[in-house]
């Protein structure tokens, strides 16, 4: 009787209104599940509702250790066929490809018109967790510019070589180009975007077009491996473009005849352009300034930039006078700027604060900047507008007015610390987890002693979202001060000096063990060292990973 009772007291899905149906169906995430779990099982009601929702789909969030992979497969296979014509985006990893040109070559051409939109992610994340590699990559699927490669630029001074960029095999890129070249998917595609932090790599013109089935395409977002692949890219592309933002790991001029590359580009309904190169530029003059001067249709642009490092950059700090006459002069339709350029001079005559922010006071907008001169023997500028556009920082020192009272960096995540004069001392970290509050990955270089350990207290500094801790070029307290003072519950990627790492197991502190707990990436450093016992005892899941693959 009571069974009876609870059964007719009882609210079941069905009998909700579809407004609350569909808000439960929000709430669900990964919504692939819920679309695999409801498409095809017979209920009408519900696989409506459902499909008013696959305009957007994600399917960016698979990876190799994914709990769900029977409800993957069956999405691809069963529920992709049925709802590709009335998908208007998609997200897709790189491996899944081959399903959706499959299943576009099962469908009448005219049903895939509504796709205009698609990103293709690499997939290179972490099997247990699903998080981004940051600082190496499994090298089983792709060559990676690893960190072994890139600690001879840390060489450099105020060179920023995180997060790694990756660049796909020759395999990977093949099955890259015949999807462009041959997939029917592409012909309606109207927007294009490609993994952030992996590098194409663009054919030279005998070998034709990046996109030549994409006659539509207008806006494209992509890093490029060099320079010349982004002239190329603008090159092929031509008049279509409308929106183009390009990240660019090398810009050194090689080729003599890189000017007459720029002068054959036409791309004049070419609007919105935004260019990213945090690896330092050297050749800023001779590449970046020849490319933004000629593209003189712009009307926002965004521009992200270190500038200089060795003797053939500029010999000047990078102002408003210099974005004035060599950039905004060139552009007569320019509507809005927005840049964060970080410029390094070796030598550098000092310069007043005031004397940099004069430069900009005929400029309609509000501005900041900051200067540094280090130990090393190399001057830094960092100009930026404002609000602060960016979510990164590099080489930011005690002098860099990180803990503003509007909060311009709230969106800041990934940091990278530098100071030769002056200690981090706790209170600063204290300030940093408040004011950068999405902080993921932290980079630290400071090799002075903190001078205030005496009054550091027992209060744990809390980083909620920090999944990344590189300390390579640090003294020993700035281990103590992240992995023994503070609580990092999302950690999986560990960059440590030996030494630094020896003093932290030594001292055996439980809040230490804790922050190391899930960390799935460990590299020992200044020497280069493979693990030990020790190591795996404390760090577990490293264990668990050496213990699974064999």
């Amino acid at each position: 009787m009571n069974s009876l009772s609870n059964r007719q007291n009882s609210i079941q899905l069905l009998d909700l209104p579809d407004e609350l149906i569909l808000a439960i169906i929000n709430k669900i995430n990964p919504q692939v599940l819920l679309l695999a779990s409801i498409i095809g099982i017979g209920n009408n009601r519900l696989e409506r509702l459902a499909l008013d929702k696959c305009y957007s789909i994600d399917l960016s969030f698979y990876y190799s250790g994914f709990p769900y992979e029977e409800h993957m497969i069956r999405f691809l296979l069963d529920v992709m066929p049925r709802i590709l014509n009335n998908i208007q985006s998609i997200t897709i990893n790189l491996r899944h490809l081959s399903y959706l040109d499959h299943i576009s070559r099962e469908i009448h051409h005219e049903n895939l018109s509504k796709l205009s939109h698609l990103k293709i992610m690499t997939g290179h994340l972490y099997k247990n967790t699903g998080t981004p590699y940051t600082t190496i990559l499994s090298i089983d699927l792709w060559i990676c510019l690893g960190y072994y490669y890139d600690n001879q630029l840390r060489h450099y001074p105020l060179f920023s070589i995180v997060p790694q960029f990756f660049y796909p095999s020759d395999s990977i890129t093949n099955v890259l180009l015949s999807f462009f070249h041959n997939s029917l998917i592409m012909h309606s595609i109207v927007n294009f975007e490609y993994d952030d932090d992996c590098a194409l790599l663009v054919p030279s013109i005998d070998k034709g077009s990046l996109f030549p089935r994409s006659p539509h395409l207008t806006h494209v977002r992509v890093t490029l491996r060099k320079f010349d692949d982004c002239l190329r890219l603008l090159n092929q592309l031509g008049s279509q473009l409308c929106s183009f933002a390009v990240s660019i790991i090398h810009v050194i001029k090689k080729d003599e005849d890189i000017l007459s590359q720029i002068k054959s580009i036409s791309c004049f309904k070419l609007k919105h352009l935004t260019m990213t190169i945090y690896r330092n530029i050297f050749h800023y003059e001779r590449c970046i300034i020849p490319l933004l001067q000629h593209l003189t249709n712009i009307e926002h642009l965004i521009l992200l930039l270190a500038i200089g490092v060795t003797d053939i950059g500029p010999d000047h700090f990078i102002d408003g006078s210099h974005l004035q006459r060599d950039i905004i002069s060139y552009m007569p339709h320019l509507r809005q700027l927005d840049f964060h350029i970080r410029s390094i001079v070796r030598h550098a005559p000092y310069i007043e604060l005031d004397t940099i922010r004069q430069t900009f006071v005929k400029q309609e907008q509000s501005i900041d900047c900051a200067l540094d001169y280090f130990n090393n023997e190399y001057g830094q500028c960092q100009i930026y507008s404002l609000p602060f556009i960016g979510t990164r920082l590099d080489f930011i020192s005690n002098r860099f007015p990180l803990f503003d009272d509007k909060n311009s960096f709230s969106n800041i995540t990934i940091l990278l610390l530098f100071d030769d004069i002056k200690s981090f001392e706790n209170i600063f970290f204290e300030r940093l987890s408040r004011a950068l509050p999405h902080l993921k990955t932290l980079e630290v270089f400071n090799q002075i002693e903190q001078e205030e350990k005496s009054k550091t207290t027992n209060m744990i500094i809390e980083f909620h979202h920090l999944s990344v801790l590189i300390l390579h070029d640090i003294h020993v307290d700035y281990a103590e001060q992240l992995l023994c003072r503070s609580y990092l519950p999302c950690l999986i990627e560990l960059v440590i000096r030996n030494n630094a790492l020896s003093t932290i197991i030594e001292q055996n502190n439980q809040q230490a063990r804790n922050n190391c707990s899930k960390v799935e990436t460990l590299q020992i450093v200044e020497p280069w060292i493979e693990l030990t016992s020790v190591h795996l005892k404390f760090f577990p899941h490293l264990h668990r990973e050496i213990h699974d693959e064999s």
